[in-house]
């Protein structure tokens, strides 16, 4: 039930960082987004002939969350309301061996609170969120290593603050290697397709480096296989002829868990993406997905969600809204033998950020949530300043 600023670049990790070759959420930088993420074959250098050379960016952002209202339908928690003070650096870094081949890391300094009371700085630690090898040509890629991956674009491409439901697409602390290959036939626009096999990361990779206690395993490791058995395939196209303003896609693929805990799952997530410049210097983006699971945190319990996003931004300032819908599917008795409702969770936010001209990129916004029978709202301020070099 957390918020979120995009973009965190992940399976369409590996399709599509917008699919052309050389480009990437790290070179035409948005002014409006305030996460790193590195894609398999983004370019943080500026085309430099020596090498190697090292190249990064990094991220400073605080913020304050209230939370209010808070309140279950079925009465187990009295309604509630506490605030969150916490902050977040992000630090990416490319070494750059040779024209081709790169080295390329993230590691993150935040909170892993999730304490239902007043916080401040609490609970500081480090992560190290990727680790990989990519080999960039001019039409393909290849990569291998710890990387953020998931189906679908929703989780990491909203901009303002995502409040969605996301837990059967994101896969966080994942090990794998692929590849990617984009053509563009002649007056037929550009298409990528990709694939990545993977696993969960068990390594000692997974430990956060807490300032209180050390470096130490995550509660709860993440809920997929630790053999090399899940996968993702992925296809995405833009500039088609006619339909220069449309981009989109389909990821499809298997997240497998292991024999005794729980169901693996079949997904597919389709996505279709509208950016246009409208009267006034006024520009548009308008983002779509759906999504089918045919299993929902390790239950044999289908579910699909769906959510659209429309941002309006100009100069230094931006609007967005969000809304998100999930429907689980199955009787009631089979939903409630493993806790869950039948009826239709979903969420909305919106939010305003300016840019500064120092480049302090300053947002608030509200955002509802009902997920199963708990209900939350949430208002955010933060403040965030990124730089390269």
């Amino acid at each position: 039930m957390g918020t979120r600023i995009g973009p965190a670049l992940g399976m369409a990790a590996i399709v599509a960082a917008l699919l052309t070759q050389g480009a990437s959420a790290q070179e035409a930088r948005d002014i409006f987004k305030t996460e790193i993420f590195l894609t398999p074959y983004s370019e943080l250098g500026e085309g430099e002939d020596t090498y190697p050379q090292l190249n990064g960016r990094f991220l400073l952002m605080t913020g304050y969350t209230g939370f209010f209202g808070v309140k279950d339908d079925n009465g187990q928690i009295p309604r509630s309301h506490w605030s969150s003070v916490q902050p977040t650096a992000e630090a990416a870094l490319v070494l750059q061996l040779t024209r081709e081949f790169s080295i390329r890391t993230k590691a993150t300094f935040n909170s892993s609170t999730n304490e239902t009371q007043d916080n401040a700085f609490s609970d500081l630690g480090v992560d190290l969120d990727n680790l990989f090898a990519a080999y960039t040509a001019d039409r393909y890629a290849l990569y291998g290593g710890k990387m953020d991956l998931g189906f679908g674009d929703a989780w990491h491409v909203i901009d303002g603050l995502y409040s969605g439901f996301n837990e059967n697409s994101e896969f966080r602390g994942s090990i794998g290697l692929g590849g990617r290959y984009t053509f563009e036939p002649a007056g037929y626009g550009t298409h990528s397709v990709a694939a990545v096999l993977f696993k969960r990361d068990d390594t000692g990779l997974n430990h956060r480096l807490s300032l209180d206690d050390g470096f130490i395993r995550p509660d709860q490791p993440p809920p997929f296989s630790d053999q090399l058995k899940s996968f993702i395939l992925s296809y995405d196209f833009r500039d088609l002829p006619g339909l220069e303003r449309f981009s989109g896609g389909v990821d499809a693929g298997r997240l497998h868990v292991d024999p005794g805990h729980g169901e693996s799952a079949n997904t597919v997530s389709a996505r279709l993406r509208y950016d246009a410049p409208l009267g006034n210097a006024w520009n548009i983006g308008w983002f779509n997905e759906a999504t089918f699971s045919s299993a929902f945190r390790g239950a044999p319990v289908s579910n699909g969600n769906a959510v659209t996003s429309v941002s309006f931004s100009r100069d230094r300032w931006q609007l967005t809204a969000t809304a998100a819908l999930r429907k689980l599917s199955g009787s009631e008795q089979k939903l409630a033998r493993f806790g869950l409702e039948d009826d239709t969770d979903w969420a909305i936010s919106g939010a305003v950020t300016y840019v500064t001209p120092i480049g302090f990129i300053v947002q608030a916004g509200l955002t509802h949530q009902r997920d199963q029978t708990t209900h939350i709202n949430q208002g955010v301020f933060r403040i965030a300043y990124q730089a390269g070099f």
